[in-house]
């Protein structure tokens, strides 16, 4: 019985230290549902990116770099866009906030919503100017502007969940 008891345990710890990971592959999925809005697909939120800096700032031992990566790596494949800038995206945000995260542990959330804004405008001008560079052509920003804001203005909400579901992780 105390075998049965400590593979569970295994298999609980397991599944907590990789359900950040998976989350945010699931946000990835979820920005891909067409929801049948005209012009609504530019504006979508980064919701990946929102995953990534949530995860990195209160938990970066559960969104390891390679983790980044492989999120990254799906989402350009899944979206069809230029394999490589979404990626870079994403490493850049998990390596600014794990840079300062020293900063982030002491930091409101209202600090901390301020930092994701710098640090989606930036991961999103990278991506946004490596799209350029790799298409070797012109891709208008305005959309990407919209999607800033939107992604910004969903930060809260997905934050609020990310912790909620965190504490229920926690309680058991």
């Amino acid at each position: 019985m105390r075998q049965e008891e400590g593979l569970w345990h295994r298999l609980d710890v397991v599944a907590r230290s990789i359900s950040p990971f998976f989350v945010t592959l699931l946000l990835v999925l979820f920005s891909l549902v067409p929801l049948r809005i005209a012009d609504l697909s530019p504006i979508v939120p980064a919701l990946a990116l929102i995953g990534v800096f949530f995860w990195s700032v209160h938990r970066p031992d559960l969104m390891p770099i390679w983790a980044v990566f492989i999120i990254g790596f799906v989402q350009d494949l899944l979206t069809g866009s230029v394999l490589g800038p979404g990626i870079v995206g994403l490493l850049a945000v998990h390596a600014l906030v794990v840079w300062q995260h020293r900063f982030f542990l002491a930091a409101s959330f209202a600090v901390i919503w301020c930092a994701f804004m710098l640090v989606a405008a930036a991961s999103l001008a990278v991506t946004w100017l490596l799209t350029c560079i790799a298409m070797t052509a012109y891709v208008d920003p305005a959309p990407l502007f919209f999607q800033y804001l939107v992604t910004t203005a969903f930060y809260p909400c997905l934050a609020w969940a990310f912790l909620r579901g965190q504490r229920l992780f926690q309680q058991r």
